[in-house]
């Protein structure tokens, strides 16, 4: 119930300004440059609604059938990162992304399309949180085991860092909360839910996602996936 209040809220918002803004259009006349801008302002708020509506379905779904739709396949992680930096258009920004793919990491089991939306949004939010410009770099990383565990699945993972305006310890704290953005000022446009549908994502798959961040440095974003190993899992 506290879900579905704070979706309704968060809903709520783009919502009233669509209709607000229409109202406006068709009770009085006005010129053609604030008719644009109005105009302008619904698309915005209609692609944001649309956005959300997109992703509270993704999550809903997901969560709903805990990973048995996935359609597992034993892959390399650079194949779903070379994929999800050739489809991510950011308009009007040119930077592209510097990728450091080894090519000697071990396989992982996972849903493709499933991870590389999860890497999607990562990419998407480093392009987003750093306006200002800076270098955003993703690299594939292995590990023998998730830190502060013993005897545990190899894991490989994807970083993703960027030079953007960072988040505060206590921002970073809440980063996979669902709807809790870092940036309440609404310059930067996003759902607050980018996050949390990562997080569901690669723990479905058995893996962890990992955020650290500094005010005004930067973030990186880490998802870990363990490593297939034919042999152990046959035996």
């Amino acid at each position: 119930s506290e879900f579905l209040s704070t979706a309704a809220h968060e809903l709520r918002t783009p919502m009233a300004s669509i209709r607000g803004f229409s109202d406006l259009l068709m009770l009085r006349k006005f010129d053609e440059e604030r008719t644009r801008d109005l105009l302008q302002t619904i698309n915005r708020q209609s692609i944001w609604l649309t956005d959300m509506v997109n992703e509270l379905l993704d999550l809903a779904r997901i969560e709903a059938r805990k990973g048995k739709d996935f359609q597992l396949e034993v892959t390399q992680l650079r194949d779903a990162a070379n994929a999800a930096v050739k489809s991510l258009l950011v308009p009007g920004d040119e930077r592209r992304v510097r990728c450091q793919l080894a090519d000697d990491l071990p396989p992982v089991r996972v849903d493709r399309a499933k991870i590389q939306h999860a890497l999607t949004n990562v990419l998407s939010n480093a392009y987003k949180y750093s306006p200002a410009g800076g270098e955003i770099e993703l690299r594939l990383l292995q590990r023998p085991q998730p830190e502060g565990s013993s005897g545990g699945t190899p894991q490989v993972g994807i970083a993703v860092r960027d030079q953007g305006i960072g988040m505060a310890p206590e921002h970073a704290a809440r980063a996979f909360e669902r709807f809790f953005r870092a940036d309440s000022s609404g310059s930067i446009p996003g759902t607050g839910l980018g996050l949390a549908l990562v997080k569901e994502i690669v723990e479905l798959h058995g893996g962890q996602v990992e955020l650290h961040s500094e005010l005004g440095v930067g973030t990186t974003v880490t998802m870990w996936l363990p490593a297939w190993d034919k042999e152990t899992v046959d035996g």
